[in-house]
């Protein structure tokens, strides 16, 4: 069955759907009133959060860092894990430097004299 714009009865249905449009539902008063008492609600709670928004102190990237990271906590064992980083990096330990395992070692100041074990 062939179908267009203008043949939109599909098996007798039109009457259907005309009576429908002939009658939309209407809600009903109490329905509408409590839909516009939660929006009432909800614009109070809206109007709240945006004032102690705005009341709040802002605070500074590094303390959000803080905060972030977990605390003075968090942050001391960042900073001894950092500082021993930086200087086991920098110190090479005396029993390395005259071993076999020392041939790995990348010269970071010129300027120092390593002898490492073997010659290459």
């Amino acid at each position: 069955m062939p179908m267009s714009d203008k043949d939109q009865d599909i098996g007798g249905l039109g009457a259907f759907f005309d009576a429908a449009r002939a009658h939309p539902p209407a809600p009903s008063a109490d329905l509408l009133a409590r839909v516009l008492s939660d929006a009432e609600t909800e614009q109070v709670w809206i109007t709240r959060r945006a004032q102690a928004a705005a009341e709040a102190p802002r605070t500074s990237l590094l303390e959000q860092l803080y905060r972030l990271l977990g605390g003075w906590p968090a942050m001391a064992g960042l900073t001894t894990a950092v500082v021993a980083g930086v200087w086991i990096g920098t110190a090479i330990p005396a029993g390395v430097s005259g071993s076999a395992e020392a041939a790995y070692l990348v010269d970071i100041t010129p300027e120092a004299v390593f002898e490492l074990a073997g010659d290459f």
